[in-house]
């Protein structure tokens, strides 16, 4: 009785498994190769929309500077207008470490300007124009610039007219 009851036991777990099949090895590394390259297909998208966030954030704070300076600039009498140039301090913390620079362009007596040499930078070889003359006016380009984590120029434009709030049409 011993004898059967152990045969009895052997054939019941074979005949449990019997018909089944398991993964082979190479099933197994064809499945952990597709789940590598859906992995790393996240892992770009996320470098990706990483990216795209700094860029965004450097924008907004170029453009926050730049409407800044164009507001005290606006609010500076008529007679004290003048070109000039800066470098804004912002925090590490909310610049994410960029450097921005700040140049500004105004010419009297016009209310559209040229610049010559312009490439889109706050370079000091930069040199403005009238397109277009107005008297009692004043045309006002100015610029935010920085250079992005790598190493790439940017810039934020804004032109603005001044008017000299002394004189009556």
């Amino acid at each position: 009785m011993n004898k059967l009851f152990f045969h009895r036991l052997t054939s019941l777990s074979t005949d449990r498994f019997a018909g089944r099949r398991g993964f082979t090895l190479i099933e197994v590394m064809i499945a952990l190769v597709v789940l590598l390259v859906g992995t790393l297909g996240v892992i770009a998208m996320q470098y990706s929309a990483v990216s795209g966030n700094a860029f965004s954030r450097e924008i907004k704070i170029a453009t926050n500077l730049g409407t800044t300076r164009i507001e005290e600039i606006k609010s500076t009498p008529y007679a004290g207008l003048s070109s000039g140039t800066d470098t804004p301090v912002s925090s590490p913390a909310i610049s994410g470490g960029v450097a921005f620079s700040r140049r500004w362009w105004v010419v009297a007596n016009c209310i559209d300007l040229k610049l010559t040499n312009d490439d889109g930078s706050c370079s000091s070889s930069i040199t403005a124009a009238c397109n277009t003359t107005l008297k009692n006016a004043s045309a006002i380009r100015l610029r935010t610039c920085w250079n992005d984590g790598g190493g790439n120029n940017h810039s934020v434009t804004f032109d603005t007219v001044r008017w000299d709030e002394n004189v009556i049409p």
